[in-house]
């Protein structure tokens, strides 16, 4: 993997910005890779709030997962049965970021086989007026 080498005055240039590298972004097409950058601080500019946000929800189910978690406390399989085109593993990783990022509660009970619930966090309650708003932007501005 090629990484660029900055010289000493472009070092000191961006040594400000307050980034760190999460993951690559790899292009089939023409062979490169580029770097997603998760930035540390929003001092950046006015629109890295906004930025900042959709990297936490980003990806085609955590809101469409959040969602349905509005609804109340659910198991695993019930989030796959309302979700029919998620692959298990799809699923396990976005509840699994969501988790991390403390928009959802995972509760194991000690039975066999093992019982897993997920619930929304606080802060995952926090999206609700930002997802249903999405609803109702795709509600009025799609058709099926």
């Amino acid at each position: 993997m090629f990484v660029p080498v900055l010289s000493k005055e472009q070092g000191e240039r961006y040594a400000d910005f307050e980034q760190e590298r999460t993951f690559n972004a790899h292009s089939v097409g023409n062979d490169t890779v580029m770097t997603r950058i998760r930035h540390k601080s929003l001092e950046c500019s006015p629109g890295c709030a906004v930025e900042a946000t959709l990297q936490l929800i980003d990806g085609k189910w955590k809101g469409v997962i959040l969602y349905h978690l509005f609804q109340g406390t659910l198991r695993f399989n019930e989030i796959r049965k309302r979700l029919p085109n998620i692959t298990q593993r799809m699923l396990t990783t976005q509840l699994r970021e969501l988790e991390r990022d403390g928009f959802v509660l995972r509760t194991v009970y000690p039975e066999v086989p093992p019982k897993v619930e997920y619930s929304l966090a606080p802060r995952g309650r926090t999206l609700e007026p930002v997802i249903m708003a999405l609803k109702k932007w795709g509600d009025e501005h799609t058709q099926f």
